[in-house]
């Protein structure tokens, strides 16, 4: 899936979440604008490509980092599907800000969470990790982040239509267990001296709990 430039402003939420947590595992995210000289960023299931011209030269970087298991989707999406905010974001092509949260409930990382969870290579001689090159590609997939967060969920290995397709049905709305009494008013029948929709009240709810 190839990225997409970053946006040139706003909050940049993903961006920051994602210098955060390799801050937090000991590689940085350079600071400031958009690094000069990454060109064919792809995000696609595991791993990041780009190339990083440098002078004359041109490195080849990658940056893997594990797919989610069949099984890790599964409970990624039962997770998702239930939240109602972030399964409608989802069907409206949004990415819910507390969906990281979410799947951490359920277990899962989004994003790297030590530092044997990424493999960071690049063509370059130096020996360095992050290397140049590589400090610029980590800039460049978190800038791309915030222009589409689904970048997020495609290096763990589905894009938005294939996690779609893996959510659970939403659960049927339950209507309160006095709206069909609603419909009748306040007929003129009493029961031993009580409104008839007061006597048929706890039956209605008995019924709707079944």
């Amino acid at each position: 899936m190839t990225a997409r430039p970053g946006p040139a402003g706003g909050a940049r939420s993903w961006s920051r979440r994602f210098a955060e947590r390799l801050r937090a595992i000991g590689a940085a995210v350079p600071p400031g604008p958009p690094a000069a000289g990454v060109t064919g960023l792809d995000v696609d299931s595991g791993a990041v490509t780009a190339r990083v011209r440098e002078r004359q030269a041109r490195y080849d970087v990658r940056i893997a980092l594990a797919e989610f298991t069949p099984a890790q989707w599964s409970r990624a999406a039962r997770a998702m599907g239930a939240d109602p905010e972030c399964r409608a974001r989802l069907l409206d092509n949004e990415l819910a800000p507390d969906t990281e949260d979410l799947l951490a409930r359920a277990g899962l990382r989004l994003f790297p969470g030590r530092t044997a969870d990424l493999v960071m290579e690049c063509s370059c001689p130096d020996w360095a990790l992050p290397c140049a090159h590589l400090s610029a590609v980590l800039r460049s997939l978190a800038d791309a982040f915030d222009a589409d967060p689904y970048l997020v969920l495609a290096w763990r290995g589905r894009t938005r239509e294939e996690l779609l397709k893996e959510l659970p049905p939403a659960a049927p709305r339950r209507e309160p267990a006095d709206s069909a009494l609603r419909l009748l008013g306040r007929p003129g029948i009493s029961v031993r001296g009580r409104n008839l929709t007061e006597v048929l009240g706890p039956a209605y709810e008995a019924f709707t709990g079944w």
